[in-house]
């Protein structure tokens, strides 16, 4: 039955996607049931967009089975979606019979009912005794109000609050029998019947007004067209009998929606029914000459009209009315009888010329039955009030029984909501075949479509190849491969099982392949390579297993593919111990839109650049769009290789990667990055026994990794920046986020020249070294920044180290070292070397500022030399700007010491500079005055030459660190920095040919034995401010080879000693303290 609404507006053609309140406003029925329309819109649209038309769900597989029993069939337990509309068989209702459901957690039925036991077709029709029948499930929405259920009325307040929309399901039996070609597959057409029976309603309704004749009642608004009634209303129009326009289709109509109804209460005879209530008010109720439906829940779920009857008299305190003639028995007999008003009454009207009306029923005639022919499609029926009609019917279906429409009357406008030719708003019927019942065989087939589509035979799958068909040779994978690339492209489905294959398979010139696998259980064996696949495009294999012997080739191999997908595999290759081992997967030619995710690939390689063992294969790779992503990747040799002549194009991704095993480096990507190309190698976890990532691209980003190297006996790097096919290295390099432990060369290695490098955020512990820049290494811009650097060095007291550093930069035109922290570096091993925090060779302009260097070479005593930083080689400026640097972690207590140990050791003078300056010798090393000399740092020496530049000699090779174009050398400038150690050297020997500033440090240099000054500086001009030493020689501060110093406001232990002496009028602005 319909409810008492202000009007119903939802258009599916606005798009739109919800309602939104208003503050202060008024909240109408009309709004929220808007709402609730537009949400139950979008809910079915995604069911049936994804489910499909008609599918049981996983969770309920036997949902709406049909299953023969005797003479009748029962029906399944569970869900089905039918255009998007939940159809749910609770199960036969039987309170004795029920058990808890723990998906939904609520109660269900445990027995399945049978055809005669479905709740909502009672009775039911009479099955077929022969023939073969299609069984099919009818679903639709039914308005459910207080008189079909009444305990929607809430006994606190002895009213219905609301209406609610109820999902009814039956399952019938088509009458007209089915051929025994006839099939689940077999089209609407052709089942006979079928098409006919589903068809939808073809019946359309168009609304307006009409300027009829004025009326002489004064309380009428006289006639000026549109709406004249005085109440805003909302019409409903339904359809009594079925037809045709102008046929046998007949309709009745309301002003109040049909919400004017009752339930009948007693049966006092034939003629004379006593309702629950004769209304609401002196409108809103029952009156004598009232046209009314007398109908029951049979007939309603039946999809019959119920009996139209006219009021002729009413008994107001005993709430009965009586009717002319009687109701049929059998109408009451059935339960849920309930009365509804209708409002068509007397003369009914159509439209004229000239604004002139003609009358074509009259409802008071002694044979008037109530209802009002639907007239042909040309004529507009005048129903009141100015409010018009027009029926017409655009198919051969006609109007179905029960069609309805609504729309709204406003006084305030005079308008009538327009309907231009619009199909009903119900009642729509939505259907899903259920099966073919074949009664002379007793079988009943299975129609239903479920979800998720069965493995391998879903209509998906182009075609389907079994174990057992591969295996006879009846249907290989390559007969099914063959069939998809003559039909231009399709999905072979394989079936769990396993398949031997003679020969690769050919995917040579397919399009839009996709071979599909039912997960671990699909088995490819293989005695060399599984798969070729050669100028493809757009190729998907997924969701399979490929064992490869290894002995002809590797397991997959793409060669001139555009878009491939290789996805939920597990590739494992055996290969013998040979010259050049097979890979899981490689890759040559030109590959585009390559995606490698979600595998698991055992073999030497992983994913490989070349097939070196075809002889066919293409000899370089081009690739473009790669992506290698959340793969598990254990190998004996490297995970991924992409090395060689290999081109990249636009962005290559290696990413959530699981990485295993490797004893070379795991992740190789070099050749030759394209311009505007990029490389990312992000979030992967690498735990190999050698190195981990080696790079040699343009717009590298090497971010978020954990690389873990286990093997202390293998030299291994977590990141090496390579130099590739191109001799100039990389534009941009970014080193962000990595943690990266155990490596026993270097944790971060850069082998090539890079423009423009940052390397910020990295966690590094346990490893040989922190970050190198190695022979052919050399840099434009390089910022390291807020980087940790933990237990740096040998990792044995009897290991030896030539040269040991957290940081060492080589042939930098500007570096920026800000805010790392080094801490235990060089602290185990006791003989001779190098050790460095921060190292620096050919540094043009050099900026440490924030650092904390703590823990720097061992607690007692040890041979060779420990710098905090040492710079060597000719520079144009040097800033160490608020630095920490301590020899021990707590430096209180530290021990006195003989130990070659300095917190910054700089050398920076040229062939030139050094007649009038002085430098440090490279013996012990300790102050001399001799011109001229040449530096030994571990392997490397450093040679000042003239024009602001130094050679660095390493091993048999050599390289000129070029300083800027001054001839009068470098500047220094210490500020802020703080420094600590008992050593055998001063805490600060510095050479700056031009000028050094040295301001605001506090240096503690109380337990040193080696008789030098705390600080000692070689330089032109010194200005020494604001400064606190300690030592515990009488020289604190030492100034070599000035011409010019300045020294305010120092508190020291010692002196000040400069050439000639402390000029008279600074001494008083100085302390010793």
């Amino acid at each position: 039955m319909a409810a008492d609404f202000s009007r119903v507006r939802m258009d599916a053609l606005a798009d739109l996607t919800g309602v939104e309140l208003k503050q202060g406003g008024v909240l109408l029925d009309a709004d929220f049931n808007e709402g609730v329309a537009i949400v139950d819109r979008r809910l079915r649209a995604l069911a049936s967009d994804i489910l499909g038309r008609a599918t049981h769900s996983q969770t309920t597989p036997d949902a709406f089975l049909l299953t023969p029993s005797g003479s009748s069939f029962t029906i399944g337990r569970g869900r089905m979606y039918v255009d998007g509309l939940l159809a749910e068989n609770h199960g036969r209702a039987d309170p004795a019979q029920r058990e808890f459901d723990p998906l939904l957690a609520e109660t269900r039925f445990t027995q399945q009912p049978t055809y005669e036991q479905q709740p909502w077709l009672q009775p039911p029709p009479a099955l077929p005794t022969s023939g073969r029948h299609l069984c099919f499930l009818d679903v639709w929405e039914r308005e459910l109000t207080h008189l079909e259920q009444p305990a929607l009325v809430e006994p606190a307040v002895g009213v219905e609050t609301s209406s609610r929309r109820q999902v009814v399901w039956q399952v019938r039996v088509l009458a007209d029998e089915a051929p025994p070609d006839v099939g689940c597959s077999t089209p609407d057409a052709d089942v006979p019947g079928w098409a006919a029976h589903i068809a939808p309603s073809s019946g359309r309704l168009s609304t307006g007004t009409f300027e009829v004749a004025g009326v002489p009642d004064p309380c009428e608004l006289p006639p000026t067209g549109g709406y004249t009634g005085l109440e805003n209303q909302l019409y409903r129009v339904e359809i009594h009998d079925a037809g045709q326009p102008g046929g046998t289709a007949t309709f009745k109509w309301s002003r109040d929606n049909g919400c004017i109804a009752s339930r009948v209460a007693a049966v006092v005879g034939a003629g004379e029914l006593e309702l629950q209530s004769l209304g609401r008010d002196d409108v809103q109720r029952f009156a004598i000459g009232h046209w009314v439906e007398v109908l029951s829940d049979a007939r309603e779920l039946a999809q019959t009209a119920g009996v139209m009857r006219r009021i002729t008299d009413i008994d107001e305190a005993l709430r009965r009315i009586r009717f002319a003639s009687d109701l049929p028995a059998d109408l009451l007999a059935e339960p849920g009888l309930r009365v509804r008003r209708w409002d068509q009454a007397g003369k009914v009207y159509r439209t004229g010329p000239a604004g002139s009306v003609v009358e074509v029923q009259d409802l008071d005639a002694p044979a008037a039955t109530g209802l009002v022919a639907v007239p042909a499609g040309t004529t507009t029926l005048l129903l009141e009030n100015g409010v018009t009609v027009r029926f017409t019917s655009v198919g051969t279906k006609g109007f179905k029984a029960g069609d309805w429409w609504v729309f709204a009357a406003r006084t305030a406008d005079a308008s009538v909501e327009v309907l231009d030719a619009e199909p009903p708003r119900g009642i729509h019927h939505h259907y899903a075949r259920l099966g073919f019942w074949d009664l002379a065989a007793g079988t009943l087939s299975d129609c239903r479509g479920r979800w998720p589509p069965a493995a391998g035979h879903d209509c998906s799958c182009t075609a389907c190849v079994t174990p057992e068909s591969h295996a006879d040779g009846s249907f290989t994978i390559q007969d099914a491969v063959d069939q998809v690339r003559q039909a231009g492209g399709g999905t072979v489905c394989l079936a769990i099982g396993q398949y031997a294959l003679r020969a690769p398979l050919d995917l040579a010139n397919v399009v839009s392949l996709r071979l599909r696998g039912q997960g671990p259980g699909t088995v490819l064996v293989a005695a060399g390579s599984a798969l070729a696949i050669r100028d493809a495009m757009g190729v998907a294999v997924e969701q399979m297993t490929v064992i490869a012997a290894g002995a002809a080739g590797s397991a997959i191999t793409a060669r001139g593919v555009l878009g491939l997908a290789l996805t939920d595999l597990v590739v494992a290759v055996l290969a013998a111990n040979l010259d050049l081992p097979p890979a899981a997967i490689a890759l040559s030619g030109a590959v585009a839109g390559v995606r490698i995710a979600d595998n698991l690939l055992l073999a030497p390689d992983g994913v490989r650049a070349l097939e070196g063992r075809d002889d066919n294969a293409a000899s370089f790779l081009l690739t473009a769009a790669l992506a290698i992503e959340d793969n598990l990747l254990w190998c004996t040799r490297s995970a991924v290789s992409l090395d060689g002549p290999v081109l990249h194009l636009l962005a290559t991704r290696v990413e959530r990667n699981q990485v295993l095993g490797c004893r070379q480096t795991a992740l190789v990507l070099t050749g030759f990055g394209a311009p505007a190309s990029s490389m990312r190698i992000a979030a992967n976890h690498v735990q190999v026994p050698a190195g981990a990532v080696a790079c040699a691209s343009d717009g590298c980003w090497i971010v978020d990794n954990k690389l873990v190297a286990t093997d202390a006996t293998l030299p291994s790097v977590g990141i090496e920046l390579r130099a590739g096919l191109d001799p100039t290295g990389a534009d941009q390099a970014h080193l962000l986020a990595n943690q990266i432990a155990g490596c026993t060369t270097a944790a971060i290695l850069i082998a090539s020249p890079v423009r423009q490098l940052i390397c910020k955020l990295n966690i590094v512990e346990r490893c040989a070294n922190g970050l190198l820049m190695a022979d052919d290494a050399e840099g434009g811009a390089v910022a390291i920044e807020n980087n940790q650097f933990d237990d740096i060095g040998p990792q044995a007291s009897t290991d030896a180290a030539a040269l040991t550093a957290g940081i060492l930069l080589a042939r930098v035109e500007a570096a920026t070292v800000a805010g790392n922290a080094l801490t235990r570096v060089g602290t185990r091993a006791v003989g001779g070397g190098i050790r460095a925090a921060l190292m620096a060779f050919g540094v043009v302009r050099l900026r440490a500022q924030g650092n904390r260097i703590t823990a720097l070479a061992p607690a007692s005593d040890f041979g060779g030399l420990a710098a905090g930083v040492l710079s060597s080689g000719a520079y144009t400026q040097l800033d160490l700007l608020h630095n920490e640097i301590d020899r021990d972690l707590d430096p209180a207590t530290q021990p006195r010491s003989a130990a070659p140990w300095a917190a910054v050791y700089v050398t920076g003078g040229t062939a030139a500079a050094t007649n009038t300056t002085t430098g440090f010798t490279n013996a012990n090393p300790t102050p001399n005055a001799t011109a001229g000399f040449a530096q030994r740092f571990g392997n490397r020496r450093v040679l000042p030459v003239d024009g602001g530049a130094s050679i660095v000699f390493d091993g048999d090779r050599a390289f000129v660190a070029q300083a800027a174009a001054r001839a009068d050398g470098g500047a220094a400038a210490l500020l802020g920095n703080v420094f600590a150690a008992a050593s055998a050297l001063p805490l600060v020997l510095l050479q700056a040919e031009r000028e050094c500033l040295f301001s605001d440090n506090r240096c503690e240099h109380v337990g040193s034995t080696g008789g030098f000054a705390a600080v000692m500086l070689a330089t032109q001009v010194a200005i020494l401010s604001a400064n606190r030493v300690r030592n515990n020689t009488d020289v604190a501060i030492d100034v070599l080879g000035a011409r010019t110093v300045a020294a305010v406001a120092n508190i020291t232990t010692g002196i000040i000693r400069t050439p000639g002496g402390l000029p008279a009028a600074m001494q008083p602005l100085n302390l010793r303290a």
